[in-house]
């Protein structure tokens, strides 16, 4: 019997689609598996997916596993091809660490790839036997908090571990931030590496230092941060493999529950929460009486524990209207010191008197909360007298409000820094007579010329004034001196004989060259120096400063403050490195 064309070509197609549905049938297999089950609480575990056919490593949807109510860790992906017999084997697999965080049964539900569903699988998880587990356990997360009642906005310390067993061969891992919704977060210096000694067993630790601060009251959870990284297994690691010699693993810590309490009815101003707060000031120079136009520089620190550097408020002085302010942009920053965060706000301003006599600065405060007493304080700098003189050189600094100009016949020119005289303030005036120079045409021209001149000046200077902080020339002068100054460098040998002579303002200037060279961020007084160093030179240097700056006469030893000096010094210098491994957060 013969065949037609279209029989044989119906009987062709129908054989390839019978080839081709049963490779299809024979590569889209999925397989789920895990590396043990039942696994215990807080413990890391594997799911393997494996598809015996080479795939997109993007054809897994990791989504898929979100509703399980597992953490989901790092994933592995890995191809691979085997030629045996002639025959071609491919298989594509998925290593997803998964970590359950209470007992009970969790179902991985049937996955999808490409179009070809898994069977589901049930994992069951259980209470750990704390002996056994501190033993047996290999990488594990703890967290330590300072105090768990807190106010709003107030900050608290947050210590996170990494513990990693001397078996453990740490490939890479990257440690996650710990979560609280509507809470500032923010991690303060650098990982550091130590060691300790847990049932016999000497673990390496990685510590990280947190700050948290609530925004809204009420009771919230802080989620534990999460440790995923891949470890050495020790086996040959395969040329068609990418994971062949490692394994991921996930580690989670504890949870830790919060409460936080609303701003007090009865509290007032700028809420500040806080354990400590300081507030001190530092004149430049630092005397009682002042040349009238001389630039006097006037330096705010606010110092407060347990609290965010931005909630510290600006410090501004407050001043008769004789005097003229120039405030520069202020500095905050905080540091972990002695258990404690430290935040710091430098505020300054330059303040020149156009007045000559005796003035009263007003006193300046700060209210703030006290979280130990629970009830209102207040941080002040006393009110402060101060003597104006008249200038030395009166031609130089002489300030516009005493500028002279004869009266004219239009309205008078009515302004802060140019204001006409009047001619019975000064007998000797001769301007109204109509016969002297003033009433010539060229003399009346020169004058106009000379306001129109003065007011362009004004003007001008006032614009220039708001985008230098408006500063004059006095005033940047002075600032361009006190920076070189700050540019010497820092020499310990005169520092050394500085305080055996008991000079203390060479010691002041030597010590603010060595913070300069020392810390990272900026310290421009003393006062910003006492929360960066230990107890002892903390206590000597506020010697120092009541020597100086103190209304009582206080006893300062220099002799002391080097001996704090050497052994912080020697102390720092003998810090263990923070060199660590690849571990990224």
């Amino acid at each position: 019997m013969q065949l037609t064309r279209t029989q044989i070509f119906t009987r062709f197609s129908a054989t390839i689609l019978l080839l081709i549905s049963s490779v299809v049938q024979a590569t889209t297999e999925v397989k789920v598996s895990v590396d043990r089950n039942p696994v215990m609480i807080n413990e890391s575990f594997v799911l393997e997916i494996v598809a015996n056919d080479s795939l997109d490593p993007s054809a897994f949807d990791l989504s898929q596993l979100s509703q399980t109510g597992l953490v989901i860790g790092r994933t592995a992906t890995s191809s691979q091809t085997k030629i045996i017999n002639g025959n071609i084997a491919k298989t594509t697999r998925w290593n997803v660490v998964l970590l359950a965080r209470k007992t009970g049964s969790f179902k991985i539900p049937s996955l999808r790839i490409d179009s070809i569903y898994s069977k589901p699988l049930t994992v069951s998880v259980v209470e750990s036997n704390t002996g056994a587990a501190s033993n047996s356990k290999t990488i594990f997360v703890k967290n330590n908090i300072e105090q768990t009642n807190l106010y709003l906005q107030q900050t608290v310390k947050l210590v996170t571990k990494l513990y990693l067993a001397p078996s453990v061969d740490l490939q890479n891992g990257s440690l996650s931030d710990p979560t609280l919704e509507g809470a500032y977060i923010k991690q303060h210096g650098k990982d550091k590496d130590a060691s300790e000694i847990i049932m016999g067993v000497r673990y390496r630790v990685i510590e990280r230092i947190y700050s948290v601060t609530p925004q809204s009251s009420g009771t919230f959870t802080i989620t534990s941060p999460a440790f995923n990284g891949e470890i050495g297994t020790g086996q040959r690691r395969s040329s068609f493999s990418n994971f062949g010699g490692t394994k991921p693993v996930t580690s989670v810590g504890n949870d830790i529950k919060i409460k936080v309490t609303s701003i007090p009815e009865k509290y007032s101003g700028p809420w500040l929460p806080s354990d400590l707060v300081m507030l001190n000031e530092e004149w430049q120079p630092e005397q009682d009486t002042y040349e009238i136009g001389e630039p006097i520089t006037r330096t705010f620190t606010l110092l407060a524990l347990n609290v965010n550097e931005e909630q510290l408020p600006e410090v501004v002085g407050n001043y008769p209207d004789s005097f003229k302010t120039y405030p520069d942009q202020s500095e905050s920053h905080s540091e972990v010191r002695s258990n404690a965060i430290v935040s710091q706000r430098v505020s300054t301003e330059a303040i020149v008197a156009t007045k000559v006599g005796t003035f009263e600065l007003p006193a300046v405060t700060v209210n703030w909360f006290n979280t130990k007493t629970k009830r209102q304080d207040v941080a002040t700098i006393p009110a402060k007298k101060i003597t104006i003189v008249p200038s030395s050189n009166s031609q130089s600094s002489a300030p516009m409000t005493n500028l002279q100009m004869p009266i004219l016949e239009s309205s008078s020119l009515n302004d802060q820094n140019c204001v006409a005289s009047n001619s019975q303030d000064d007998p000797n005036d001769t301007t109204q007579d109509g016969n002297n120079s003033y009433s010539s045409p060229l003399m009346w021209a020169g004058w106009i010329l000379w306001i129109l001149t003065s007011l362009a000046w004004f003007i001008v200077n006032k614009r220039s004034g708001k985008s230098t902080g408006g500063m004059n020339k006095q005033t940047k002068l002075n600032t361009k001196l006190h920076k070189s100054n700050e540019q010497s460098t820092f020499n310990k040998s005169v520092l050394k004989q500085a305080c055996i002579n008991n000079d203390a303002h060479l010691v002041r200037d030597e010590l603010l060259k060595w913070a300069k060279a020392e810390f990272t961020q900026p310290v421009l007084t003393l006062t910003a120096l006492i929360p960066l160093v230990n107890l002892e030179l903390q206590q000597q240097i506020s010697l120092l400063n009541s020597s100086q700056y103190s209304q009582q006469s206080a006893s300062w030893a220099g002799k002391e403050l080097w001996n704090a000096f050497k052994l912080f010094h020697s102390s720092s210098n003998t810090t263990t490195s923070n060199d660590l491994p690849p571990l990224n957060g």
